[in-house]
């Protein structure tokens, strides 16, 4: 058979008399100890406040720094990045200077060689063709010296560098030089790392002065725009008040101008009828004048047709003798362009062969310009590419840099909204942990104001010290022997056992006497 189930453990009482009389309490022991675990929970609790409170000034501080650091970053970059804009420009602007004045200058070459042209043709015309056969073969025999000279210059000046023998001082030369520039490169490299360095710090510094002198500024840059608006809407009151009155001027001063301009008019008008009317008059006696010398001389000529018979007779001799002398002036000149043409065809071969010399320099020049100008143009084109590739990553960049702006000021608003329910959770924690030992506080004082049945007293002390629950009792007369006018309870006693810890008196029906 099972044993019988045993009776649940009684729990013991946290106050009144205890199991053996009187003397003996429930209250002291526990509560006591539970007085120092709340002072270490307090000192603890204090602490991590304490620790928190730097921890979030450090964090604010790495914050500021990072900020600082990013936008000088930025600004660096944007200097950067309008330097190499600016470089490109100059650039682009010299090769179109470049490119104007040779398009210049070659235009001033062809217009002169089409004047030199132009003065030998007319020269040649006016000397005949024995100058122009002088001329082609002094022109040859130029174009042969020169040609010559250029053969002997060209082959004359050959450069070092093409000879065999000098080949390997070339290149130990060539190595020794690349040696020093790497040499200098990383000095270079070296030096341009600390000079960041020693920026970065300056720049520190002066971020650190310029936030201590941020929030002044902001101050006077408000007074100073709030004085600049009123000063703005005094001003506008004014302009419009004196833009009023000018255009009022102005209407009448439009209304006289209107008036004299119409009297001018009605002037105009008279002074034009009058000349028009006149000028009517006039052309009516010229036209009788004309009329009268019309007729005057066709009765001249009436009397003259008489007397004009032998004269056209004389006329028309003379013009038959022209006639004859034009004929045999033709026949010569006939004569001298067939011999002409026979002396242009025995020379054409050289003419054709200089023309041809003349003309394959001419397009061997054109050729070296055009391959020039498209040089030109490739390299303006890809100047224009580059540029166009440079604001394409400009721009990308300035979208990423938009996009990490917005990036962090959303993260940073997190962290604010977190910041802020953390402090107010802090907050609330703080009460509630204020609030619990104020709590603790009014029940060790409502314990400790109970009535010690012991006969124990607590040592009077001043009313503006603090609380000491320690202190050592000090033993009075027991209840027996306590006089009646003790027995009777004190006001603030019973104001503690109505505030909520009603304890049974033993001397009135007490149920162990």
């Amino acid at each position: 058979m099972e044993p019988p189930p045993a009776a649940p453990r009684e729990q013991p009482p946290k106050d009144g008399i205890g199991p053996r009389g009187l003397p003996e309490t429930y209250h002291t022991a526990r509560v006591l100890d539970s007085t120092a675990r709340y002072e270490k929970f307090v000192r603890k609790l204090r602490n991590l406040e304490e620790e928190q409170r730097r921890g979030a000034i450090n964090t604010l501080k790495d914050l500021k720094d990072t900020q600082y650091n990013d936008f000088f970053i930025r600004c660096d970059r944007r200097s950067l990045i309008n330097n190499v804009a600016r470089r490109v420009d100059l650039c682009m602007a010299s090769y179109q200077e470049d490119l104007k004045a040779k398009r210049q200058r070659l235009t001033a070459l062809l217009t002169a060689e089409e004047e030199k042209n132009i003065r030998l043709f007319v020269e040649q015309a006016q000397a005949g063709a024995e100058a122009v056969w002088q001329e082609k073969k002094d022109r040859l025999a130029y174009l042969l010296a020169k040609r010559k000279k250029e053969h002997e210059d060209k082959y004359r000046d050959v450069p070092i560098s093409k000879c065999v023998h000098v080949q390997p001082c070339l290149v130990k030369m060539r190595s020794k030089e690349s040696q020093e520039g790497q040499l200098y490169q990383m000095k270079e490299n070296l030096a341009k790392k600390m000079s960041e360095i020693e920026i970065e710090k300056m720049w520190h510094a002066v971020a650190l002065k310029e936030a201590d002198a941020l929030a002044a500024r902001m101050e006077v840059d408000a007074m100073e725009r709030l004085r600049r608006e009123q000063e703005c809407a005094k001003y506008s009151k004014d302009l419009i008040a004196r833009r009023k009155e000018q255009k009022r001027k102005e209407q009448e001063l439009l209304k006289e101008e209107s008036k004299k301009f119409k009297e001018l008019f009605e002037e105009y008008k008279r002074k034009e009828e009058a000349e028009r009317k006149a000028a009517i008059r006039e052309r009516q006696e010229t036209l009788e004048k004309q009329q009268a010398e019309a007729k005057l001389i066709n009765d001249t000529w009436d009397s003259l047709s008489s007397m004009g018979i032998m004269d056209e007779k004389n006329k028309e001799d003379l013009r038959k003798k022209k006639a004859r002398e034009l004929n045999v002036c033709n026949k010569h000149i006939v004569q001298l362009k067939e011999e002409k043409a026979r002396n242009m065809e025995a020379d054409d071969p050289l003419f054709e062969a200089e023309a041809r010399k003349i003309q394959d320099a001419m397009d061997q020049k054109r050729c070296q310009e055009m391959m020039r100008a498209k040089k030109i143009n490739d390299e303006a084109r890809a100047g224009v590419k580059e540029q166009i590739k440079e604001n394409a990553a400009t721009r990308a960049n300035e979208a990423a840099a938009h996009r990490e702006v917005v990036q962090y000021q959303r993260q940073l608003g997190a962290q604010l909204d977190q910041l802020e329910r953390q402090k107010q959770e802090d907050l609330d924690q703080r009460k509630k942990c204020m609030m619990a030992a104020d709590d603790y506080q009014n029940e060790i004082t409502k314990i400790m104001c109970r009535k010690m049945y012991s006969g124990l007293k607590m040592q009077e002390k001043c009313p503006c010290s603090k609380p000491d629950y320690c202190a050592v009792p000090v033993r009075g007369p027991k209840l027996g022997d306590m006089p009646k006018t003790s027995q009777q309870p004190n006001p603030t006693e019973n104001r503690s056992e109505d505030a909520g810890n009603k304890v049974v008196n033993p001397a009135k029906g007490s149920p162990n006497p």
